[in-house]
């Protein structure tokens, strides 16, 4: 199968790495979750729960569907390259930025806060990490089968969805009975792990099958609907009834705990869906700022932990709320990010390393 060009897939591209530029500035400023550094003053009371709803949202999907869209452009890769040439451009493209940020930038970022040596670590770059060793292992596995993963699902179907939400809900359930969300083995997050291989397989099966040129707006609206209309006022009101008993949403036999586990492929498969059709019907079309951006977008997620951290503590310093604080973090630095991401491409590619 010859490449065409996907220009909705640079547009998501940007959009995915601009809202983790957000996701993680919101950490920052009180949001649920883990980050480098958390400002001397954040939300408080309703802000900061709705600040902490919508890294719930994002955390359903945005990952998720960065590894969907990695794995149904790899194959045009593999298929073109050959498997030595492919784990050779892998290992230079994802390998080598792992190894400087883990072993260089994540020590440094945590020395400029703290003024003490961090331990190397991969930071938001478990992202790279994982992705790595799924398209290894898809190397390995196309080299040694002449069989292909699951090429007899032409579409997706109504039954073939909600199989899909059961399975990986379900394992997400187990998972966190022994691993809970926010607990990490090896610098992975493993509770969240059955969607982000669920939906690597579902690229690679979509990529086979030619899913994206059959995907319709009309079919993935009702799966968009659900995740808006009922999703979302759900986990409000969940969160609202059980606020003083957040820790049960991430894992252990409860209800709270099950309830995350399947709400989450809900969200997911509706929003991506969703944002994959619409992306298709409507930005299918050459934006010269948005293929810059795309090309520019794996650096800038590579130095977006610096460039956060670093807007943060500027931001600090003025005499303003917490939540305009976010917004002026994310209206500078986003574009500084991108900026800078640039260079990085630049400094890097002159010593072969492809970004």
């Amino acid at each position: 199968m010859s490449r065409t060009r996907f220009y909705y897939l640079d547009l998501l591209r940007v959009f995915l790495t601009m809202l983790v530029f957000y996701h993680h500035s919101a950490v920052a400023f009180g949001a649920s979750g883990g980050w480098y550094y958390i400002a001397q003053e954040t939300t408080t009371g309703l802000t900061q729960g709705l600040l902490s709803a919508s890294m719930g949202i994002d955390q359903s999907y945005f990952m998720s569907l960065f590894f969907f869209i990695s794995a149904y452009l790899m194959p045009f890769s593999f298929d073109r390259k050959g498997m030595k040439s492919f784990i050779y451009d892998r290992l230079n493209r994802l390998g080598i930025p792992l190894l400087i940020y883990s072993f260089l930038i994540n020590p440094l970022l945590v020395y400029w806060i703290y003024g003490g040596w961090g331990r190397p670590g991969f930071g938001p770059m478990w992202f790279v990490c994982t992705l790595l060793i799924f398209e290894l292992s898809y190397a390995v596995y196309r080299h040694f089968s002449a069989k292909r993963l699951m090429l007899n699902w032409k579409r997706p179907t109504v039954a073939g969805i909600l199989i899909f939400m059961v399975i990986t809900g379900v394992s997400a359930f187990l998972i966190r009975l022994y691993v809970p969300v926010g607990s990490e083995v090896l610098g992975l997050q493993l509770g969240f792990f059955p969607l982000y291989v669920g939906m690597y397989l579902l690229g690679i099966i979509a990529h086979r099958n030619h899913w994206l040129d059959k995907i319709r707006v009309k079919n993935a609206l009702p799966w968009f609907l659900i995740a808006i209309v009922v999703g979302i006022p759900t986990l409000l009101y969940v969160m609202s009834s059980f606020s003083e008993k957040m820790n049960l949403f991430s894992g252990g036999w409860n209800l709270q705990a099950l309830f995350y586990a399947l709400w989450e492929p809900v969200m997911c498969v509706g929003i991506c869906y969703f944002l994959l059709a619409y992306g298709k019907a409507h930005w299918n079309k050459p934006i010269p700022l948005v293929q810059r951006l795309s090309t520019d977008s794996y650096a800038a997620y590579f130095i977006h932990p610096v460039i956060v951290v670093g807007c943060i503590f500027v931001m600090e310093l003025l005499p303003v709320s917490p939540l305009m604080r976010l917004a002026l973090v994310c209206v500078v630095g986003i574009p500084c990010c991108f900026i800078v991401a640039r260079g990085v491409r630049v400094v890097l590619g002159k010593v072969g390393v492809k970004m």
